[in-house]
């Protein structure tokens, strides 16, 4: 006995127990009722197909006429071609009705899931009309199983749908009120009452209601879908799993993993799934990214034609595509085809990075259309060659920049930098450049200041590793001296610790601020002393002066200097009475006699000064000198 066999068993039973007297008058009441209705209904119809018939007849007289004028082989043509239509009718196989798994004729492991469809209303329909013309019902039994379809589908006391259910002998009708009625006692018994198996085939696979659907599964012998339908939609958690651990078919678990509600249910499902083929159609229809991860993760999901099927199928998304590729075995051909003619970048991706043939890579790295393939085929191939092929001549930038990490040759690196307009691809050269001379070149005469800075600090880095064979400070002296660029030289004169070199510097620049870095760092007083009686920059000349401390010097610069600035500069800091009166009286530089005026102490030298001068703006400062030491 099946899960629903107690409903067959004991229907006589407890219809009968639930009716009593007054219920039964109802019922009688309803069926009378119910029955002049149809009757009235059944007579209006009859008058209306008989005028039908009438017109049709007539119009048959008159096609029969006609055809009688028409040669006799056109008759003969017509009988032929309907013994041929009648022929490949009879040869064409039966479409399938319901919603079954079949395997295909290709492969026994092979799975036809197109076959796997519900029935629909129209199928459904047509075999009812087929089944209609075959019924073998008297016009009275049809009556009353139409009057007992009108009490139990509108009848609003329970008792009297549930009785009348009991007595309609149509299968049909028993399926329409199983499909259609709201009340569970009513569809449920109505179910329960149905033997043809085509009929079952229809409830079990397109009914609306759950309770309907395992009544007709169990009528049919197919336990595992009734227990499908409790792992689908039962209330209880418990009963769900449960029936989960009763289901063997992978077929009927699919579907389970598909259409549950409830997550749990499709993840235990999925667990006791191992066809490739299924976990494939699982993929193809789920949106479920758990359900998906958890199936390319399975170790059984590793057979290579249907992963081939899954990598090359559009319809799949693109991860599922992905996750297939990453388990094909590298010499598969499909990888070679999906890295080259892919539309999906991430699918084509995954693809360059899985091939393995050099051949193949080179191709793509030099001729794919797409820039992203080009860039992930050029990380896997090192023909040094196409390499340095690609770093000069391909447009994207960024394939570009992604070759220079992979050229050995310094020369070749050397030569994309000077070919490059892209600020990025030459400061990426840079990188991968070690020769101290070159990346001071590119220092120097880069226009772009980020480029020039990018070729300074490799310069210092190569310093710190020790591999380095220049001289340091030289070779930061000769930048400062040749840039154009005030940070450039400024980044070289902070590291440079040899005062000749500075001093080199200071010589040679005709850039004001370099001049300025350089002698602001020079220690030596006796370098500084050189600057200010050689250099011809005033403001370096005054600048080195500033620097000197040593009195001996100053007293000297101050008498003896080759520029009058630097030697006012000097006198500031000069305070030898005698040296001072000397210049304040003798000096042919009026600037020379102020700055001295400025530090005398002696009033009679500033009254000689007030007297003989013959500049009014030196008098003015001597006597402003003078008023300050007589107060």
């Amino acid at each position: 006995m099946g899960l629903f066999g107690f409903l067959k068993k004991d229907k006589k039973e407890k219809s009968n127990k639930k009716f009593d007297e007054e219920s039964n008058k109802d019922l009688d009441e309803a069926i009378e009722e119910s029955t002049d209705m149809i009757k009235k209904d059944s007579d209006s119809s009859k008058d209306k197909s008989e005028s039908d018939d009438s017109k049709s007849k007539e119009s048959k007289d008159s096609k029969e006429k006609e055809s009688k004028s028409k040669e006799p082989n056109d008759s003969k043509s017509k009988k032929s071609k309907n013994k041929e239509s009648k022929d490949s009718k009879e040869k064409e196989p039966k479409k399938s009705k319901s919603r079954l798994f079949r395997r295909s004729k290709k492969s026994e492991d092979s799975i036809d899931f197109d076959s796997i469809k519900h029935l629909s209303k129209e199928d459904m329909q047509e075999a009812k009309e087929k089944r209609l013309k075959k019924d073998s019902r008297t016009k009275e039994e049809k009556l009353k199983d139409e009057t007992f379809r009108q009490i139990a589908m509108n009848h609003s006391n329970r008792n009297n749908r549930l009785a009348a259910v009991m007595e309609i002998k149509s299968q049909d009708i028993l399926e329409d009120v199983c499909l259609d009625h709201k009340d569970r006692f009513v569809r449920t018994i109505a179910a329960s009452r149905i033997t043809d198996p085509n009929i079952l085939e229809e409830i079990a696979y397109n009914a609306k209601y759950t309770d309907v659907r395992q009544i007709a599964f169990d009528q049919l012998g197919q336990v595992e879908n009734v227990f499908a339908e409790i792992a689908k939609y039962d209330k209880k958690g418990k009963n769900r799993f449960a029936a989960i651990n009763e289901i063997d078919d992978e077929l009927i678990l699919m579907d389970i993993v598909i259409n549950a509600k409830d997550k749990k249910v499709r993840i235990k499902a999925l667990e006791k799934i191992n066809n490739a083929e299924i976990l494939a159609e699982i993929l193809k229809n789920t949106n479920d990214k758990k359900i998906t991860n958890l199936i390319v993760e399975k170790e059984s999901f590793d057979n290579e034609e249907v992963l081939s099927r899954i990598a090359e199928d559009e319809s799949y998304d693109k991860f599922i595509r992905s996750e297939a590729i990453k388990k094909l075995n590298p010499d598969n051909e499909i990888i070679r085809e999906i890295a080259i003619n892919d539309s999906n970048e991430h699918v084509r991706l995954i693809a360059i990075e899985k091939l393995e043939d050099e051949d193949d890579l080179n191709e793509i790295a030099l001729n794919s259309e797409y820039s992203s393939s080009r860039l992930q085929a050029v990380k896997k191939i090192n023909n040094q060659e196409i390499l340095s092929q690609i770093a000069l001549n391909d447009e994207d930038k960024f394939v570009r920049m992604e070759t220079l990490s992979k050229i050995d040759d310094e020369k070749i690196l050397f030569e994309v930098y000077n070919k490059d307009s892209d600020e990025f691809v030459r400061s990426e050269a840079i990188k991968y450049i070690n020769s101290p001379l070159n990346l001071a070149d590119i220092a120097i005469n880069d226009d772009n200041l980020i480029v020039s800075k990018n070729a300074l600090n490799k310069i210092f880095s190569l310093y710190e590793e020790g591999d380095f064979e220049e001289d340091l400070d030289e070779l930061l002296g000769k930048i400062a001296i040749k840039s154009n660029k005030d940070e450039i030289s400024e980044l070289s004169i902070k590291s440079i610790e040899k005062e000749d070199v500075l001093e080199h510097i200071v010589n040679e620049s005709k850039n004001t601020n370099t001049l300025l870095l350089a002698v602001d760092k020079i220690k030596s007083e006796d370098i500084l002393k050189n600057i200010s009686e050689s250099n011809e920059n005033s403001k370096i000349r005054v600048k080195s002066v500033s620097k000197i401390k040593d009195k001996d010097n100053l007293e000297d610069i101050a008498l003896n200097g080759n520029y009058n600035d630097a030697r006012v500069e000097a006198i500031v800091n000069v305070h030898n009475q005698e040296i001072l009166s000397n210049l304040a009286l003798n000096d042919e530089d009026s600037k020379v006699r102020e700055a001295a005026c400025r530090n005398l102490n002696g009033l009679n030298t500033l009254k000689e000064v007030l007297a003989k001068d013959t500049d009014e703006y030196v008098r003015k400062i001597a006597k402003k000198r003078y008023d300050l030491i007589s107060k």
